[in-house]
């Protein structure tokens, strides 16, 4: 029987699987409007400024230039983005099953998530594929739940 917890987990990923592999397709058939998709820096009013929370993250685009701007990086992104979200569905439905081998798939799923974008874009995918990060944990606390699988 599975515990509530590995369920939570599985929705989860499924979760962001699905969304993963919609950005996926939406960059692949869209590719040219999503290289000309532009930044909207949003603007306060003094009193917004105030009550704002902090923000944590620095924006390094360079002006009002989609990021990444070219049309080939998009899509090779977006293919790398794909093959992650595949395979890691993959490994998260098998663990729905209660299959111990779909931890084995889920973790190659993120180690080419973390590989492939860098592979094909170069260096400066790095920052584009940041959510893999979170995977890394999840691995984590599927490996608390590996006994249940056969």
């Amino acid at each position: 029987m599975r515990s509530q917890f590995l369920t939570l987990l599985c929705v989860l990923t499924f979760i962001s699987c699905a969304i993963g592999l919609a950005d996926a397709v939406v960059s692949l058939t869209n590719t040219q409007a999503v290289a000309e998709t532009k930044y909207v820096k949003p603007s306060y009013t003094p009193e917004e400024l105030k009550e704002r929370p902090k923000q944590y993250f620095e924006d390094r685009s360079a002006g009002d230039q989609a990021m990444p701007g070219d049309t080939d990086e998009i899509r090779s992104l977006a293919i790398a983005q794909l093959i992650y979200s595949l395979i890691t569905l993959a490994g998260a439905v098998l663990m729905f099953n209660l299959r111990r081998i779909g931890f084995w798939i889920y973790v190659a799923g993120v180690v080419v998530g973390t590989l492939l974008p860098v592979s094909l874009a170069g260096i400066g995918a790095i920052n584009t594929s940041f959510g893999v990060v979170f995977s890394f944990v999840f691995i984590a606390l599927y490996w608390l739940n590996i006994k249940e699988m056969r």
